[in-house]
């Protein structure tokens, strides 16, 4: 007699080694796909060719649970169980559709990266009445957020089809906890990976999973040992005793890497990132912010944003050479503490001309997304200049007094919110600046250079053709050989086509190089 074994590997080939029983057979697996079994192996190259698609099956998913059928030495008692079991949730979650229920993968990415903000994963080991022994063990997936936020968790709950979502105290909580519905967070997390080290997490949860309820670990199909109950239940708890807060390794397998998408980056926002106003100056800011050891993931995001926001050559060179998209680091203020580090954007072209449209058409789920559209409404009137004004900067204050943890239901405080006529008075402001297109900026009445405003590189072409650029006035001037005040009267002129913007001195050809500017008009206010 010999027994099947079954091996999916993310290609998605199946390869069946078929030594079960002479002349019996399995039935309806992968949705009336059927082998027969004789002494060979058959193998299903390509599930893409399968005419149903509900016959093309999630290779994460298969490949973690299907594999701890354990071989010659597992119990026959029990594979029936777990080849029914599996069958049917897999038909159910290979194509993360349910009962009509069609899951986005904007939405999945989204979910991803709101989870590696604000969700968790918990190994809950229950005792026998005496406290003894180990009577069973509890898995627990749960995202939990201020009360104001209970309709998104209510959203991700219908929309995932799992879970359930309580209030407690100032908390909403939404928590899976069944077999059915953490075996379709496997598949979604095994599809779209976690990028902080909540992916550690994860991994540790899934194999104390599987190897509770389906009595293996990995892949360790060839393995001619079966593991005890006891031998189990210590493992679990071994890997529960070095997660979380516990964690002290935090190297990620070499195997799988970090990917941002925009829609990850969504929901990571929505959980870590904050829209805010300097109150002291009236800069608005963009942050991230987490733990220290999330460093590699705040590095990929700032890669990720360079690439992604549009920036020409010259604006990304400024960018690159400069402390515009900025990563700080802070140590941990005590012994017992954590360090954090944080992604900070506080340069006003960026914000308003790359940042804010590349979010301004996807759909914040939080309450974060209202932050945002207040973000939109004071950014603009800063980069107009209207804030110089003392009525539009009194309408940026109290409108600024009223976002983020001022919006919350549980504030206590006296909150002011602005009228309607304030705000179409600050959504509707009119600039009292001008953007010259050499990068420099200046004052509509005075006509004076606003030299903290001037957004520019400098371009200078060597007389054998090699051109070089200067990210400051200062090391400009030091190519050239002049003082920084020389130079910058000669380029001071007035030019209207910047390919007219070269002056020639000592042989050089330099000019400014305006940067960080889109000359659109951009749909930005949504109405309150």
């Amino acid at each position: 007699y010999f027994v099947g074994l079954l091996f999916i590997q993310q290609t998605e080939a199946v390869l069946v080694l078929i030594q079960l029983y002479k002349n019996i057979y399995l039935k309806k697996l992968f949705n009336c796909i059927l082998v027969s079994l004789a002494l060979k192996s058959l193998c299903i190259n390509d599930l893409e060719l399968a005419p149903n698609k509900k016959s093309k099956l999630s290779s994460l998913f298969l490949n973690h649970s299907l594999v701890f059928i354990k071989g010659r030495v597992y119990s026959l008692r029990r594979k029936p169980q777990i080849m029914n079991y599996l069958t049917q949730q897999t038909a159910k979650f290979s194509t993360l559709k349910e009962d009509g229920r069609v899951r986005s993968p904007n939405f999945l990415e989204w979910f991803v990266g709101f989870t590696d903000a604000e969700g968790s994963f918990s190994i809950n080991p229950m005792l026998t009445k005496d406290g003894s022994t180990l009577s069973k063990v509890g898995f627990m997936f749960k995202i939990a957020l201020h009360i104001d936020d209970e309709k998104v968790l209510r959203y991700i709950s219908a929309k995932l089809g799992v879970g359930g979502v309580r209030l407690y105290k100032n908390e909403c909580i939404f928590s899976v906890t069944d077999k059915k519905g953490i075996l379709l967070l496997i598949s979604i997390f095994d599809k779209y990976n976690l990028n902080t080290s909540k992916y550690l997490d994860y991994l540790d949860f899934k194999q104390a999973f599987f190897g509770y309820h389906f009595n293996g670990w990995n892949n360790n199909l060839d393995s001619e040992t079966s593991f005890t109950s006891e031998s189990i239940k210590n493992k679990i708890i071994e890997l529960k005793n070095k997660m979380n807060t516990n964690r002290i390794n935090f190297d990620r397998p070499e195997s799988s890497k970090i990917i941002i998408t925009k829609y990850w980056l969504l929901g990571f926002i929505e959980g870590d990132g904050s829209f805010f106003i300097r109150r002291d100056n009236l800069t608005p800011t963009f942050s991230i912010e987490n733990t220290g050891v999330q460093l590699p993931v705040l590095l990929k995001i700032k890669e990720f944003l360079e690439n992604s926001l549009g920036f020409d050559k010259y604006s990304l060179y400024k960018i690159k050479n400069s402390s515009i998209i900025l990563l700080t680091t802070v140590k941990a203020r005590c012994v017992n503490g954590k360090s954090s580090v944080s992604l900070i954007i506080n340069n006003i072209n960026v914000l308003y001309n790359y940042l804010i449209p590349f979010f301004s058409h996807a759909e914040f789920l939080t309450k974060k997304g209202k932050d945002f559209n207040d973000f939109k409404i004071i950014s603009k009137a800063v980069y107009m200049g209207a804030h110089r004004k003392e009525e539009i900067r009194s309408l940026i204050l109290k409108l600024s007094n009223t976002m983020n943890n001022f919006r919350l239901s549980t504030y206590k405080g006296i909150i002011e919110y602005l009228n309607k006529e304030e705000l179409n008075i600050l959504t509707t402001v009119t600039s009292t600046i001008e953007y010259l297109i050499d990068g420099r900026v200046r004052d509509n009445i005075t006509k004076k250079i606003l030299p903290r405003q001037v957004s520019c590189i400098y371009e200078i072409i060597k007389n054998y053709g090699e051109i070089l650029l200067a990210n400051s006035l200062t090391e400009a001037a030091s190519i050239v050989g002049l003082y920084p005040d020389t130079l910058s009267k000669y380029l001071d002129i007035e030019i209207l086509n910047p390919k007219d913007a070269f002056i020639e001195i000592k042989n050089l050809k330099i000019r400014r190089v305006r940067v960080l500017f889109r000359n659109t008009e951009l749909p930005y206010f949504v109405s309150k």
